[in-house]
């Protein structure tokens, strides 16, 4: 294929055809931008943004976090799409500057940090905002077997992941429940019996079970909500466990908005031409 090019002539085409994927980067960030904005991820039965491009795109984690960050942020600020065509600024330096880049600021700041390698853009941003960088204090401790297993169970049954945010839930609980022991909760008959949440909890295998139209089933295992397949404001059954499912925050809030169209009627999972209606297949799961 090269053999019969001149080095010259080779390092020209080497040249062009990097500046030709730049220009397809910028580009993949406007359909990105687009499928944010119709929340196509959504309806197709995945989690978030980020989901939908590790599973349907076939991205990396770390391709897909700096492809989200500089999608947004050249949403934000336009400015920035011709400097990564034209090479001069990388889809690194553009996630380093998604946190602090602004149209106010943009004037300024962005020819600081053109034709910079990222670690030359990090240093510069940590001078210019150093408010930015916040100091965290680490909490080491030492995981026993019995430790690990409850630090599972525990982020199972409060469907968190981040460690840090599930300590933060339980010293909540622990410190509310110590102020509070001595006061009587009253009943709410919407409410979902403990028990009949463990048991859908374990049916629905402590995962989001919303099916796309594709039959893609949404995969987030954590901020999961007890959803009632017939809403308990039109008769629907709270321990009627046919009635009842998981499903994770953005799924539960897009089924609200079928479930109540004058609240509101455009929903990424409404059936064309039937607004505030859902399609069986997308909306069962």
């Amino acid at each position: 294929m090269f053999e019969k090019l001149c080095d010259e002539t080779f390092l020209v085409e080497t040249k062009a055809a990097v500046l030709k994927e730049k220009i397809q980067t910028s580009r993949v960030l406007d359909y990105l931008a687009e499928v944010d904005r119709r929340r196509l991820w959504l309806r197709e039965g995945y989690a978030s943004l980020y989901d939908f491009c590790i599973r349907y795109l076939g991205y990396s984690e770390g391709e897909t976090h700096r492809r989200i960050q500089a999608c947004r942020l050249s949403q934000k600020v336009v400015e920035v799409k011709p400097l990564l065509e034209n090479g001069t600024l990388s889809l690194t330096s553009l996630t380093l500057l998604s946190p602090v880049l602004e149209k106010s600021n943009a004037q300024d700041l962005l020819p600081k940090v053109i034709n910079k390698p990222s670690r030359e853009v990090a240093d510069i941003l940590a001078k210019e905002f150093p408010e930015k960088i916040h100091k965290k204090e680490i909490l080491k401790i030492v995981l026993d077997e019995e430790l690990k297993e409850l630090l599972d169970q525990a982020k199972r049954l409060a469907s968190e992941k981040d460690g840090a945010v599930l300590l933060k839930k339980v010293l909540k609980d622990f410190v509310r429940q110590k102020r509070t022991r001595n006061t009587v909760t009253p009943r709410h008959t919407y409410r979902v019996q403990a028990r009949t949440a463990r048991e859908v909890r374990d049916r629905d295998g402590y995962q989001c079970s919303y099916l796309g139209p594709q039959g893609v089933r949404c995969n987030q295992t954590a901020h999961l909500q007890i959803d009632h397949v017939r809403p308990y404001a039109m008769g629907g059954s709270s321990r009627d466990l046919a009635n009842l499912r998981l499903l994770c925050r953005a799924h539960n809030l897009a089924k609200a908005r079928l479930d109540f169209p004058q609240w509101d009627p455009a929903s990424p999972l409404a059936t064309p031409g039937k607004p505030g209606l859902c399609n069986k297949e997308a909306c069962q799961a």
